[in-house]
């Protein structure tokens, strides 16, 4: 198992909101988490650490690994709206959250909001995870394509978020085989480069490291409007 990661600000943002977690327990397991906070002045990025550090020390204790994600998810919750209401200045904050622990070759995973799980299998790209914003709706009702979400004006505002009264994760497993690649990303990475050129980077015989620079290179060249995160894991 081979993990790297990395993280950027962008090119307009003056603070980088986003967080991860990686946090390698053996051969076999890992933990690899990333949020992307929302709010003003600095209670962004405050949420996003605070979601993150629910995870720390985190260990599976038991064979009902997706209860324990989503535990530690409404801890996540708790703990964001709990400083939401003690400093008036972070009123209003939240942030995503995406968590998931490789086990063997199975990759349990809970989430809330729109940073994303993909799995590449073969050279076949799976996005795991929803959206949970307003394109992301559109889209699982079918009322607009891929492509389309991925642009929508409406494609930033969450529906969910961990700090919003609506934040209730979705939760699940999936199978991994020797040569699959599993990619956790912040928006600022996955609405700038079509799926297709995902697909494209992780298909490639680079190194995990240089995958990650080409991709955080192609979203600075289509604007980096937003902050940029990754984590690539390879089985």
């Amino acid at each position: 198992m081979q993990i790297e990661s990395i993280t950027h600000v962008g090119l307009f943002r003056k603070n980088n909101e986003d967080r991860f977690l990686v946090n390698v327990l053996n051969e076999e397991r890992a933990l690899l988490v990333i949020a992307d906070g929302m709010g003003g002045h600095a209670a962004g990025e405050i949420a996003a650490e605070i979601a993150v550090s629910s995870f720390e020390g985190y260990r599976p204790a038991g064979a009902d690994i997706c209860a324990e994600l989503l535990d530690r998810m409404k801890k996540a919750q708790e703990a964001v709206v709990e400083r939401s209401r003690a400093v008036p200045s972070f009123t209003g904050m939240g942030t995503t959250l995406t968590a998931l622990m490789l086990a063997g070759r199975s990759a349990f995973w809970a989430h809330v909001g729109d940073t994303r799980i993909y799995h590449h299998h073969q050279g076949a790209l799976v996005r795991v995870t929803e959206d949970h914003t307003i394109a992301g709706m559109l889209l699982k009702k079918g009322e607009i394509t891929r492509e389309q979400a991925r642009v929508h004006p409406y494609g930033s505002i969450l529906t969910k978020c961990i700090g919003c009264e609506s934040h209730e994760p979705d939760s699940g497993v999936f199978h991994l085989t020797q040569g699959d690649s599993i990619l956790l990303s912040s928006d600022g990475l996955h609405d700038l480069i079509p799926d297709s050129r995902i697909a494209a980077f992780l298909s490639s015989d680079l190194a995990l490291t240089e995958k990650l620079v080409e991709m955080l290179a192609a979203c600075l060249e289509a604007g980096g409007r937003d902050n940029i995160t990754a984590v690539i894991a390879r089985i």
